[in-house]
């Protein structure tokens, strides 16, 4: 038994045991009351600020999102407590999300991800939550970085444009550390030191400049560093082709605590500049020579005493003497429909010193000529004084003329040239379909359909030769160029002209020793048949016509005025003493479908076809004419001093073969017609519409190929491809070129390749045959 003493400790004990119970008691509520009190703050926390911030349990369950999250998904927050992704998202979306969580699960560690939704950018921060040191499931928090995103983008492109500004800058700039060592150039650096950027970056001046010139730059360069400040100054290279002067503007770089850290220099070449103040003072010696020769000038006004000063080569333009003109007079210069403008225009610079800018045309006072010029003026305040400057640009305006015809017609050429190029294929069918049946028949036969087909030939000749005319417009013509006699070519078409003409009477004068030239000998007849035929119109009732053939030699300045070269030309002349013509008639006369007959007489064309032909064969075309004077055309062909040889004539019968041919065209009516003649001339005979189909039968067969006759334009590979392609595979291939246009300058690139022959679209039986046998029959070389 216990004493009473031992009892009485052991109830003190138990007291004292129930009073720290009853402590530890509240200080636990006290926790769970602290730890309830930080949750609800850490929940304002999380549902106060823009970003969504979520809970998700080892099966990836929504356990906990705040409100931002909540709203986002349009639910309330206990409608998504314990769904997934794939409940609240589209599948993609829900698969991309749930990856992430899974690695920053499975990996322990925060995961990081950035990801269009919409036209919004979120960016992800993912990691795992831990319950007594084991991972429990996935905290994630998302925040809208839209603008961040933009603002980087924004930041990117004004990088980009920076450096792209940098590069294409027509200054040289370059940067460089605090040790002188390039760091960066740009395309400008290269251009003028002749140095690439790869040999330039990481070296000093004076390792790309050894000696005095990399020591100076060098030396700059540290003053700028060293002081801190910018300088400006004039800098030397010395390189193989003499001094080049340069202004250099260096400033210094900071880094991000302000200590210099290198430089950027700025470079603009100036040797043009030094080189124009070195000749100043000659160039002003020179200036009233210059006036004249460039056909300008300049004079001023003195407001004060109202005289008027005029350079030589302004009163040279007037045409007027030293002290003759005034303001006054200058007024009634102008032809009268400018006078208004140019008045109006003196008074606003006299009274208000309002500068101008006009074109104008004027006569000259003694000898009533009319000149275009070209006038500015501006008021100089400082010195009270007005001061233009005038040019006589008359033969800017011919040749702008000249340019804009050129223009017409190059358009409305390119025009003829696809009609008479599709116009030819349309023909070849009908002239080879007409060929074939007349090899079937005889004249001799009598048989009634041959002069039928007979009449067929000479129509499809006929419409041959329009084609022919709107090729030659076209200036896609140009074939057949042989060397010619020009007073042959005048004399035969003038006498053929004349037997219809019987009304007009000719004057012929030839040249006694004529150069010869290179011409398409067919395209010549018809620029002269054109003009023939205007004379005629031009003289309803009878008249003459004078044809004048020399040699002739072109200087510069007129070639310069008319856009050929200087040198030996062939001149002919066809002159009429028709009706003539209005100044405004002969401006339009080369304009395509220009014409002054009445409907059913003329097309307009010929005249056009005439410029083209000439341009075409390098030459020029003139017309001089006044009304009731008549009217005289002047061609000028570039002349030769090779000799002329006569053509020996050819045979009209057909030749036949027994080769092997292989024929490519993309016209099927094309293909069909010409493979049908060249089998009833006894070849053999393999068709292909396309340049890939007929390459690839050529690789398999081509010891076995005698000739290959190829269309020059066709789809998908050209002819000049289709060409390459063959010669490839057998540079002694014999290839004929065959085009619906005349020998333009892409056939001429494939004949000057090695192409044994070109023949143009429609030709007949004859035709072929024969230039298939001078193709076989030619030796290679």
């Amino acid at each position: 038994m216990k004493t009473i003493q031992e009892l009485t400790r052991e109830i003190s004990l138990l007291k004292d045991r129930i009073r720290e119970l009853e402590q530890s008691e509240a200080h636990r509520d006290n926790i769970v009351e602290g730890l309830g009190s930080s949750l609800q703050q850490l929940r304002l926390l999380v549902d106060a600020g823009p970003d969504f911030f979520f809970l998700k349990d080892l099966d990836l369950s929504y356990q906990f999102v705040n409100k931002a999250n909540a709203q986002f998904f349009g639910l309330s927050e206990a409608e998504i407590m314990g769904r997934n992704d794939y409940d609240l998202m589209p599948g993609k979306a829900a698969a991309a999300c749930q990856q992430s969580d899974r690695l920053a699960i499975s990996e322990k560690r925060t995961v990081i991800t950035t990801e269009p939704v919409g036209d919004r950018f979120y960016e992800t921060y993912k990691f795992p939550f831990l319950v007594k040191g084991a991972v429990a499931g996935v905290a994630g928090i998302i925040r809208d970085v839209t603008e961040r995103k933009l603002a980087e983008e924004e930041l990117h492109k004004s990088r980009a444009l920076l450096s792209d500004m940098i590069e294409n800058s027509g200054a040289l700039i370059c940067v460089k550390n605090r040790d002188g060592r390039y760091e960066m150039v740009n395309r400008k650096w290269q251009e003028v030191t002749g140095i690439s950027r790869e040999n330039t970056i990481g070296r000093t001046d004076e390792e790309l400049f050894p000696g005095p010139t990399g020591e100076r730059f060098r030396h700059n360069d540290r003053e700028v560093m060293e002081s801190g400040s910018v300088m400006e100054k004039e800098e030397i290279l010395e390189d193989g082709g003499g001094q080049r002067f340069f202004i250099s503007i260096k400033f210094p770089l900071r880094d991000q605590n302000g200590s210099v850290s290198g430089m950027c220099a700025m470079i603009t070449e100036i040797t043009a500049r030094k080189s124009v103040e070195e000749q100043l003072a000659v160039s002003r010696d020179r200036l009233s020579r210059a006036e004249i020769i460039s056909r300008s000038g300049n004079w001023e006004f003195e407001m004060d005493t109202k005289d008027v000063f005029m350079s030589r080569g302004a009163r040279m333009i007037f045409g007027v003497g030293e002290g003759e003109l005034t303001i006054p007079a200058m007024k009634e210069i102008p032809l009268p429909e400018y006078r208004q403008v140019l008045n109006e225009a003196l008074d606003g610079l006299v009274r208000d010193g309002r500068p101008y800018d006009l074109e104008f045309k004027i006569r000259r006072p003694y000898t009533a000529e009319v000149v275009d010029i070209h006038s500015v003026a501006e008021y100089d305040s400082d010195r009270n004084v007005v001061f233009g400057i005038i040019q006589d640009i008359t033969d800017r305006k011919q040749l702008e003329s000249q340019l804009l015809q050129a223009r017409k017609l190059e358009a409305i050429g390119t025009l003829a040239g696809g009609i008479a190029h599709d116009f030819n294929n349309i023909l070849m069918g009908i002239q080879g379909h007409a060929s074939l049946m007349m090899s079937e028949k005889t004249e001799d036969g009598g048989h009634p359909d041959y002069e039928r087909l007979k009449s067929i030939e000479e129509q499809v000749k006929s419409a041959s030769n329009l084609t022919r005319q709107l090729l030659g417009f076209a200036r896609a013509g140009g074939y057949e160029i042989r060397l010619a006699d020009m007073n042959d070519i005048v004399r035969e078409t003038s006498a053929m002209f004349h037997r219809t003409r019987k009304e007009l009477t000719l004057h012929e004068e030839y040249e006694k020793h004529p150069l010869t030239v290179e011409v398409d000998r067919g395209q010549i007849e018809q620029v002269l048949l054109n003009l023939y035929l205007n004379a005629w119109h031009a003289m309803p009732a009878g008249g003459e016509i004078s044809l004048t053939t020399a040699n002739a030699v072109i200087d510069t300045s007129f070639a310069a005025l008319h856009d050929i070269p200087p040198g030996e030309y062939v001149r002919v002349r066809v002159a009429d003493t028709g009706t003539g013509m209005e100044e405004e008639t002969m401006k339009r006369i080369f304009d395509p479908f220009f014409t002054t007959k009445e409907m059913g007489r003329g097309t307009g064309l010929g005249l056009a076809m005439v410029y083209g032909i000439m341009k075409g064969h390098k030459g020029l075309v003139e017309v001089t004419s006044s009304p009731g004077q008549g009217t005289t055309f002047t061609l000028y062909f570039p002349a030769s001093r090779k000799k002329c040889l006569r053509e020996k004539p050819k045979t009209s019968k057909a030749l036949r073969g027994s080769e092997t041919i292989l024929l490519v065209d993309d016209e099927s009516t094309v293909l069909t017609v010409t493979r049908r003649m060249l089998e009833s001339l006894g070849y053999t005979v393999h068709a292909f519409d396309s340049g890939l189909d007929a390459i690839s039968f050529f690789r398999d067969t081509m010891n076995a190929i005698d000739l290959v006759i190829l269309d020059m334009i066709m789809p998908k590979l050209s002819g000049a491809e289709t060409f390459d392609s063959i010669t490839e595979l057998s540079p002694t291939a014999k290839v004929i070129l065959s085009s619906g246009y005349s020998m333009d300058s892409e056939a001429r690139a494939i004949m000057d390749k090695g192409c044994a022959g070109f023949i143009q679209k429609p030709y007949n039986i004859t035709l072929l045959s024969r230039k298939v046998r001078e193709v076989l029959e030619k030796k290679n070389s």
